[in-house]
């Protein structure tokens, strides 16, 4: 009996949590070494004024970020320190994830959809380049699209809408992979084919799973 082909034509990734390992906690510690605790970051986070979400999406600058936090830290720490602990939690790319990317890249458009800011940009971006000897993370993809770049984050619907209109692609011939669920279920609305990557799986048997190697 023939393996039955995949109906997919393109594939979008999330990064972090996804190809780039994450580990929110060392972002916590960082900053309650400032005094700055996790549930007081939490309750900021879970709040009307969401700065963080704001920065995410472009609408403040990486000073005013810094600024919010600053007020919130309650003293004159450096923008290298603030910058130091929210990176933190950019643990960097295996070089499994990067041959993976290589080996995908000759067969499918590929496309980056991140929940991210211009503090964490640069300092990933020379993570993937100092992993892949040289490489930058662009050079594996169709094209990338940064929340604070496109002005509006997963799971909102206008995330996937302008991905899918900018890159003119079919959502039923694409297949997103997320590690939030909240996310998932957003881009199936949308007509994606969706799968949340768990914690204890391997990408590359993922992707098999879903025949696109």
């Amino acid at each position: 009996m023939k393996e039955k082909r995949n109906s997919f034509r393109n594939i979008i990734f999330d990064l972090g949590g996804v190809l780039l390992d994450l580990d929110v906690q060392k972002t916590f510690d960082a900053f309650g070494e400032m005094g700055l605790s996790k549930e007081v970051i939490m309750e900021k986070y879970n709040s009307k004024g969401n700065f963080f979400l704001q920065f995410e999406k472009g609408q403040i600058s990486a000073n005013e970020f810094r600024a919010s936090l600053r007020i919130m830290i309650g003293n004159s720490v450096s923008n290298e320190k603030i910058d130091y602990a929210w990176n933190e939690m950019l643990r960097g790319f295996k070089k499994d994830t990067i041959r993976l990317l290589s080996d995908l890249s000759g067969k499918y458009p590929l496309y980056l959809l991140s929940n991210t800011n211009e503090i964490h940009l640069p300092f990933y971006s020379e993570q993937f380049r100092e992993t892949s000897g040289g490489i930058m993370i662009q050079q594996h993809f169709t094209e990338i699209y940064y929340s604070h770049i496109i002005e509006t984050r997963k799971p909102e619907p206008e995330s996937f809408r302008y991905v899918l209109k900018d890159a003119c692609i079919e959502p039923k011939e694409t297949l997103f992979i997320d590690d939030f669920e909240e996310n998932c279920v957003a881009a199936r609305e949308t007509g994606l084919v969706a799968h949340q990557f768990k914690p204890d799986e391997n990408l590359r048997d993922v992707l098999g799973r879903h025949g696109c190697l």
